[in-house]
């Protein structure tokens, strides 16, 4: 949802004005923080004009509650690779990802509800899972 936000999709906007009512703070995590700016990161180094994209993105993060990689993590994301198949093994973001918000017990916003949903069914690990692009009340 971040990279919607930074693109100003009104939809992802409203709802994240909405959780910022809420909470104070967006939540992301520092997987979602590598994935993004290695992005950036590599258009940069192709040539293409991402400098502001990035900085951008940066200022962004720099007002979020980025939440850590840590042991717990490990264990879920462990949970979810042992489960999974070898096709599915080659998201390791979209594992690293899920068990961060796994394992803290929040929901995860993503536009990508497909990927992350075989990843919950596989490995059993509860994954709530919200998407901003979508109207609320619409399952989402």
């Amino acid at each position: 949802m971040l990279s919607e936000l930074c693109r100003g999709n009104p939809r992802v906007t409203a709802r994240a004005s909405a959780y910022l009512e809420s909470f104070g703070r967006l939540t992301t995590s520092a997987i979602t923080v590598f994935e993004r700016r290695r992005g950036y990161q590599l258009a940069i180094r192709q040539g293409k004009a991402y400098e502001r994209n990035l900085e951008a993105f940066d200022a962004l993060v720099s007002e979020c509650v980025v939440l850590p990689f840590d042991a717990e993590a490990a264990g879920v994301a462990a949970r979810i690779w042992a489960a999974v198949g070898r096709a599915q093994r080659n998201h390791l973001g979209d594992i690293l990802i899920a068990s961060v918000a796994a394992s803290r017990q929040l929901p995860l916003a993503t536009r990508n509800k497909r990927d992350f949903e075989r990843l919950s069914r596989a490995s059993g690990v509860q994954l709530p899972l919200v998407d901003w692009t979508k109207p609320e009340g619409s399952g989402s």
